[in-house]
């Protein structure tokens, strides 16, 4: 047995081809692993006030077990026995680099170990995972079904669905166990099987009582001279573009020529007031900006303000579907200072080769720096999710490329410095894989 746990694997010994079985005793096996997929939308963890970057992954590993048949003839079979292992990986946004990955689960059949040829059972190729939200130093995801308390500094679990039951021996035996009664108000909303809603928050992990917040009322118009509110327009399906800004005081529209005549038809103010109602040219519009006088008017008894005379700037620059940064979920744009400034997205093409383009533009409507990203323009099933953070600005999308007819979207990282324009970046699978 010494000399077999030399080379315990070499196919081309002599001694190996005799000895099959034993040799699959002494463990021989191969292992192969996919590349991991990311789990769910990545999101900034505050990490003692320290921004970090988490991604979730799954990755399916392959493991071949040799397997002696223990016949006349020694033969040797090959077990092929999957896995599905679940991390986290926390990044440095700022610097676009990986800063450390844990792994979480691993979702296997519990008999893989047995011995015999044929294959194990794939458990786990339908289960998904997704971060819900964070809690002081404590993160919430799922993994299937299952909840995880696990620390923000550095991913390790704190808690799981048996710990939770231990503390709350109200829950026990009634977590859910499907995904969608688990949410996030901070801390884990969870409906428990007799239908009791309770969100656990705080270090303690104590359970208590939930009541869903009121829903955000309805948006009102503006108040009319009859006493009665405006009717607000319903927001457009899909993507909706911010092309309008105050930027020193001044309005500044961002359309093509033929949008801005349909801002311009605004006699009723309602372009100025709900300006994603204007016509949206989408991916082949050749934007540029336009300066409009804002007018008091007045329609019956009814006073308002409205747009009128827009007239293009000349030698402002034209973007293929220029659109501004917003502010999170208000749909503003984003106003930079030092100096004054806005930021444009725009195309760099309007096929599948193009990317998307990020420019910083002063109160002169000079770019201050032209930025060109690894990513692929946005769409319905492409997005782009963003923060700015210590001077930087920090996107995460997709590239989509074909090959052979194949489609592929890799997942990136881009952080660009609001000042200089320069971009860091690297692309999350790669890193994921790498560790």
């Amino acid at each position: 047995m010494a000399i077999l746990a030399v080379r315990p694997c070499d196919s081309r010994s002599l001694l190996g081809l005799l000895l099959a079985s034993l040799l699959s005793l002494a463990g021989c096996s191969s292992s192969h692993l996919e590349t991991p997929q990311m789990q769910g939308s990545p999101a900034m963890v505050d990490d003692g006030g320290k921004q970090r970057l988490w991604v979730l992954s799954k990755q399916e590993e392959q493991r071949q077990i040799g397997v002696g048949s223990g016949g006349t003839h020694n033969t040797q079979y090959w077990r092929t026995d999957t896995f599905f292992h679940f991390q986290v990986q926390a990044f440095d946004p700022v610097a676009a680099k990986p800063l450390w990955q844990k792994r979480l689960i691993t979702i296997g059949d519990p008999d893989a170990d047995a011995k015999g040829a044929q294959p194990s059972r794939v458990i786990g190729s339908a289960v998904e995972a997704q971060l819900l939200g964070q809690d002081g130093a404590l993160v919430w995801l799922l993994i299937g079904d299952a909840p995880f308390a696990v620390s923000a500094a550095d991913g390790s679990i704190v808690a799981d669905g048996d710990k939770l039951q231990q503390i709350n021996p109200e829950l026990k035996g009634l977590l859910p166990s499907e995904a969608k009664h688990y949410g996030f108000d901070h801390g884990l909303v969870l409906m428990a099987a007799d239908a009791r809603q309770f969100v656990v928050r705080g270090p303690e992990l104590k359970a208590i009582t939930w009541t869903p917040p009121a829903p955000p009322a309805e948006p009102e118009g503006k108040l009319q001279a009859n006493g009665t509110h405006e009717l607000v327009p319903s927001m457009p399906l899909g993507e909706v573009h911010a092309r309008q800004v105050t930027l020193d005081g001044q309005w500044l529209g961002l359309y093509s020529e033929k949008e801005a005549t349909e801002a311009g038809n605004d006699d009723w103010g309602r372009n100025l007031r709900y300006p994603y109602q204007v016509l949206d040219e989408g991916s082949l519009a050749r934007r540029t900006f336009w300066r409009a006088k804002i007018v008091d008017a007045q329609r019956f008894d009814d006073k308002f303000q409205r747009l009128s005379e827009l007239t293009p700037i000349a030698g402002a620059p034209v973007f293929l579907k220029g659109r501004f940064q917003t502010t999170g979920f208000s749909g503003q744009p984003l106003l930079l200072d030092s100096p004054a400034s806005v930021l444009v997205w725009h195309s760099t093409r309007i096929d599948n080769a193009g990317h998307l383009a990020l420019t910083r533009l002063g109160v002169d409507l000079k770019p201050l720096w032209d930025t060109e990203l690894p990513l692929s323009e946005t769409d319905s099933v492409r997005q782009i999710r963003t923060w700015p953070i210590a001077g930087n600005f920090v996107v995460v999308g997709e590239l989509q490329s074909e090959n052979a007819g194949v489609t592929s979207r890799v997942p990136q990282l881009v952080s660009i410095d609001l000042q200089s324009g320069k971009m860091s970046s690297c692309v999350l699978t790669e890193e994921l894989a790498a560790n």
